[in-house]
């Protein structure tokens, strides 16, 4: 895990206490500024201070109630209820007490004819729902936080409206939806409803383009971070309204190995 400022100064970083079976895919800033981080390949979520102190962890390996199969993202509700995704042999949401009691499972079953395909981040919107980038399905779901289904957007293809493989979903400021394309090398902003409201990125390695994004959060001033993963990079997209012209680069690791 690395920390930058705003303007891409590096503060602080540190590695992960086990790493051998593989690599974090999510991560959580609490409104207390703890962060929650998907230890994806070790199958629970660890909590750390921002500074990269452990503090504790849940969940472990299975398909049970309180276990988890490749976990992907963690969201945090207005009353501190806990959700997190997963995948692999279970492709739902799991939701915990803030004293960390599993409490339930989401989506865990046909949602609209299909399982959810690596439901591969979460989002909890003004209203208090919840939002899930259904990544190999190609679409958004809408749940009530106690695991209604809402409403479903999007499905496979390159027009406006339609995703590939969305691995971030993200609130904007005004109530919208910023939307990272893992496959589509763009990012997309939706209205609640369903509506595109404007698409930004096109595939390559030059300053505003994207190969294979794999996450984007809403910053300060309108700035979006966009983690260009392919490209070893994070990108500061600054939209007027609806997404402009790339602004700059937050960092660019030198060589293959960029975290």
């Amino acid at each position: 895990i690395q920390r930058f400022s705003a303007d891409g100064a590096l503060e602080t970083g540190w590695r992960m206490p086990e790493i051998r079976a593989g690599k974090p895919v999510g991560i959580y800033m609490h409104a207390d500024g703890r962060l929650f981080i998907a230890d994806t390949h070790y199958n629970r979520v660890l909590i750390t201070d921002r500074d990269g102190k452990t503090l504790g962890s849940f969940g472990r390996e299975g398909v049970g109630e309180g276990e988890f199969q490749l976990p992907t993202d963690v969201a945090v509700d207005a009353d501190g209820f806990i959700y997190v995704s997963e995948y692999h042999q279970t492709e739902r949401i799991s939701k915990w007490s803030p004293d960390f009691e599993f409490v339930q499972f989401i989506g865990d079953g046909e949602t609209k004819g299909k399982r959810m395909g690596r439901p591969a981040a979460l989002e909890i919107d003004d209203e208090q729902t919840l939002w899930v980038a259904d990544a190999c399905n190609h679409r958004l779901i809408r749940f009530s936080l106690d695991g209604k289904l809402l409403s479903v957007v999007g499905g496979f293809g390159s027009e406006p409206g339609k995703l590939r493989y969305p691995y971030d979903i993200n609130m904007t400021p005004d109530g919208h939806l910023l939307v990272c394309e893992y496959g589509g090398n763009r990012l997309q902003w939706f209205a609640k409803d369903g509506r595109s409201l404007g698409v930004w990125g096109t595939a390559g390695r030059k300053p505003g383009e994207l190969f294979a994004p794999w996450g984007a959060v809403c910053g300060s001033e309108g700035r979006v971070y966009v983690v260009d993963s392919l490209n070893n990079r994070v990108q500061i997209v600054r939209p007027d309204g609806l997404p402009a012209q790339s602004e700059a680069h937050l960092a660019q690791a030198r060589g293959r190995n960029g975290e």
